[in-house]
C-alpha cells in the first residue's frame, strides 16, 4: 500500500515537472523569437514603412494577435499539438513586428538592463506562485480591475496627454501583471495536477496555453518598464 501510494506520488510529480517544463521552454522559445524579429525588423526599410506608416496593416496585426489569442484560449482542447504550437510562434513573430519600434526608439543598453529587471521580477513572482499555498484568485481579480482601470485611463489620456496619468497607470501596470504572474503559474500548476501522465497530447497542447499566458504577462511587464526606465535614443543625442 505504501508503495502503491510512492508510485502515485511519482507520477504526479512527474507530470506536473514535465508540464512546467514545457511550459517555461515554450515560453523561452516564443520570447526568443519575438527578439529576434523585433531586432531583424529594424533592417528592413519596407517593413519598418509598413508598420510606423500604414495604419491598416498595424491594425491587421493587432486584430490577427487577439484571434490568434482567442483560438488558443477557447479553442485548445479542438486543435492539434502542430496547430497549437504554429499559432503561439505566429504570435511571437506578429509581436516581435508590432514592437520593434523599441530598437528605434529606446538605446541597446536600456532594452537590455530593462529586460534584465523583468526576467527577476519574473522569476521571482513565478517562484512565489508556485509555492505560495493560498490561493491567489482574489488578489489576481484585483489585478485584472487596475488593468481595466489603466486601460480606460489610457485612452482618457490620449485627449488629456498628462504625464502623471502615464507615470501612475505604468507603476500600477507593474503590480498588475506582477500579480498576474504569480496568479497565473498558480492556476498552471493546478492544471498540471488535474493532468494525467498517459495524456501526452494534452500536456503539450496545455504547456503552449500555459506558454501563451506566462509570455504575454512578462512582454506587458517588460514594455511597462522599458517605458519608464528606459533612455531614448533623442535624449541621449540631446545629452551629447
Amino acid at each position: 500500500m505504501k508503495k502503491y501510494s510512492y508510485n502515485i506520488y511519482n507520477t504526479t510529480t512527474n507530470t506536473i515537472n514535465n508540464y512546467i517544463n514545457y511550459v517555461y521552454s515554450w515560453m523561452s522559445c516564443g520570447l526568443l523569437l519575438t527578439s529576434l524579429v523585433s531586432w531583424y525588423t529594424t533592417k528592413i526599410p519596407f517593413i519598418l514603412e509598413m508598420i510606423f506608416f500604414n495604419k491598416l496593416f498595424l491594425l491587421t496585426i493587432l486584430i490577427t494577435q487577439f484571434i490568434l489569442v482567442f483560438i488558443l484560449s477557447n479553442m485548445i482542447n479542438k486543435i492539434s499539438v502542430n496547430i497549437a504550437t504554429t499559432l503561439f510562434m505566429l504570435y511571437s513573430i506578429l509581436t516581435g513586428l508590432s514592437i520593434s519600434s523599441i530598437f528605434l526608439i529606446y538605446t541597446y543598453s536600456s532594452i537590455a538592463i530593462s529586460f534584465f529587471i523583468t526576467s527577476i521580477m519574473f522569476a521571482i513572482m513565478s517562484i512565489w506562485g508556485y509555492t505560495f499555498k493560498q490561493d491567489l484568485t482574489k488578489l489576481g481579480n484585483i489585478a485584472l480591475m487596475l488593468l481595466i482601470g489603466i486601460i480606460i485611463s489610457t485612452l482618457v489620456n490620449i485627449w488629456i496627454n498628462s504625464t502623471f496619468i502615464i507615470w501612475i497607470t505604468s507603476y500600477i501596470g507593474i503590480l498588475s501583471f506582477s500579480i498576474l504572474i504569480a496568479w497565473d503559474t498558480q492556476k498552471l500548476k493546478e492544471i498540471g495536477l488535474n493532468i494525467s501522465q498517459e495524456h501526452k497530447e494534452q500536456i503539450k497542447k496545455y504547456s503552449i496555453l500555459g506558454a501563451l499566458m506566462l509570455y504575454l504577462d512578462f512582454i506587458n511587464l517588460y514594455l511597462l518598464i522599458l517605458k519608464l526606465i528606459g533612455i531614448k535614443l533623442n535624449n541621449k543625442n540631446e545629452n551629447k
